[in-house]
């Protein structure tokens, strides 16, 4: 039994490196990893937290407690945006899984069956899950869950005290969930707020209280600064993410992406949510058995004994989880939603549920077949671990056969940004991205799209027309009249098509006339065309690079 065990394990261990590092070279980053680069880079040189050079200080970043990660190794890495941008994942993952651990080892107890059922189904959804994908996409992903994972263990440790010093401890760690993902706030709230609602013991009580009492002072602290310092309490992106700043064209871009996202999501972690549903439906209760039967036995009483048997944190852990699922699938436009990221907030809630469920189901079947346990148990166990094999087997192959591939082709740690911007990828996105980046550092640019753009023109001021690194078009819908009045860029690299609405009110313009406007169809460019100031001082130069890479088409 324990061989086929370490036999899953292994399995589990060797897909997730396999898919880790098959994707370890800067072509897998996503182009908002590098913001939290540029925003490292003006720390750094600036000694702000600003978006461009000697700009005002700009709350862009939703995680902006992930800086402590970005600037140490901005600066460890030399200034190579591109290879400190994949550290900044990449370093979260290996930490993120041993917390992992150690919340399964906390939440299935002392029983070794329980406990080894739970490492292996976990082991097993995080395997075939595309958690590997946020180790190496440079975002803050991994640095999310490992703060609400410490978050957890810190609760369950402190909650065998019960002091009001240890709530206030919980608490002021749990208020600075804001500042690493606002919706991990979630947590924060609702577990202490659980313990204070239905606890029975005074003690915990007052340890609910002195956590919430504590959390809500660090946020509201944070907010605070926040709205001193940069002049908004929360992250632009919120803005943009959660409400109608966008209009209906980027509503349409996206119509039932929310739902496919999470039903992918599901398919990964369904087991999880069985083990849990199977928990509620048994119902075990905490009533004394009938007399006569030994002492301590449980009863399956229906679901309402399973609300009984549950703690008031592993409610409040649910209406957490719960609250994180409904809020990315409802109301937040999942721009860069990538292998489902908006999605894996709740995950180390989940799985702490799931394995709460999997020691009440251990004990239950326990209890039924009485002890000594029969021998067709072990049998059975393996029997599951084989299938548990027998799905693994594909993928692990697969990503095998993707690591070999991409080793012979050497697609494997290329981290020269400036290199990679000649290539066709960034050449189709962006037009003459690299003969761009090498004029002078007083050209004004502005983007939709500003991740890599930004990385590559760290001196140069870059308009973020969509509002995620500018105030002015964050709070309210963009207007071309409020753009063209703030800023008048030596180029603009027009919106991305989703953004029907901005690129209309733009080209109807009548600043427009003072530029010179080239179609994606003229550029061969597969998302933007650009707009080139004739009063520019850069105008000739934009233009001979207009001529000459559209010559050579």
């Amino acid at each position: 039994m324990s061989a086929c065990f370490w036999i899953t394990m292994a399995l589990c261990f060797a897909l997730m490196v396999c898919k880790t590092v098959v994707r370890f070279d800067l072509t897998t980053l996503w182009d908002d990893a590098y913001m939290f680069q540029r925003y490292a880079h003006n720390i750094v040189t600036e000694h702000s937290i600003s978006w461009n050079p000697q700009g005002p200080p700009t709350y862009g970043l939703t995680s902006l407690a992930f800086l402590v990660a970005a600037v140490p190794l901005y600066l460890i890495t030399g200034g190579n945006t591109s290879l400190a941008a994949m550290l900044q994942s990449l370093v979260c993952g290996p930490v993120l899984l041993v917390l992992l651990v150690l919340l399964v080892v906390r939440a299935a107890g002392d029983g070794k069956g329980a406990r080894l059922a739970c490492f292996s189904l976990v082991a097993f959804c995080v395997a075939r899950s595309t958690l590997a994908d946020h180790f190496v996409s440079g975002m803050d992903t991994a640095f999310g869950l490992c703060f609400i994972t410490a978050y957890l263990l810190l609760a369950l440790r402190l909650l065998g005290g019960t002091r009001v010093a240890g709530g206030v401890a919980l608490g002021a760690f749990g208020g600075l969930a804001f500042s690493v993902r606002p919706e991990l706030t979630a947590y924060a709230v609702l577990v202490p707020l659980a313990m204070i609602a239905l606890e029975r013991d005074r003690d915990r009580r007052r340890f609910g209280i002195a956590a919430l009492a504590a959390t809500v002072g660090v946020l509201a602290l944070h907010l605070g600064i926040a709205k001193l310092y940069f002049g908004s309490p929360v992250p632009l992106p919120f803005y943009a993410k959660s409400t109608n700043l966008y209009g209906s064209g980027i509503l349409r871009a996206y119509r039932g992406r929310p739902t496919i996202d999470l039903l992918d999501w599901l398919d990964f972690f369904w087991p999880l949510l069985a083990v849990i549903a199977l928990d509620v439906i048994v119902g075990l209760g905490t009533q004394q058995a009938a007399p006569g039967a030994p002492a301590g036995q449980r009863q399956r009483t229906g679901p309402r004994a399973w609300w009984t048997a549950s703690s008031a944190f592993d409610k409040g852990v649910l209406a957490a989880t719960l609250l994180c699922l409904a809020y990315s699938w409802l109301f937040v436009v999942p721009i860069m939603g990538f292998a489902q990221r908006f999605y894996y907030a709740p995950l180390p809630g989940l799985i702490y549920l799931a394995c709460r469920s999997a020691v009440r189901l251990a004990q239950t079947l326990s209890d039924s077949l009485g002890k000594p346990a029969p021998a067709a148990v072990p049998v059975a166990a393996v029997g599951a671990l084989a299938i548990l094999w027998l799905h693994l087997s594909t993928p692990l192959a697969t990503a095998g056969k993707d690591l070999a591939g991409a080793a012979v082709a050497n697609r494997l740690g290329h981290f020269n940004l400036v290199k990679h911007g000649n290539t066709s990828g960034p050449q189709k996105y962006w037009f003459a991205i690299d003969r761009v980046s090498t004029l002078p550092d007083d050209l004004v640019m502005a983007t939709t799209e500003v991740g890599m753009l930004g990385a590559m023109n760290l001196k140069k001021t870059i308009i973020d027309m969509a509002g995620l690194n500018d105030r002015r078009f964050a709070l309210e819908p963009f207007s071309a009249d409020k753009f063209f009045q703030a800023y008048k860029p030596d180029l603009i690299y027009m919106p991305h098509p989703h953004y029907v609405k901005m690129i209309e009110d733009m080209e109807a313009h009548p600043e427009m006339s003072r530029y010179v406007t080239y179609s994606q169809k003229k550029l061969g460019t597969s998302q933007f065309g650009i707009a080139v100031r004739r009063d520019s001082p850069y105008f000739e130069q934009l233009q001979k690079i207009v001529k000459e890479k559209t010559s050579s088409k």
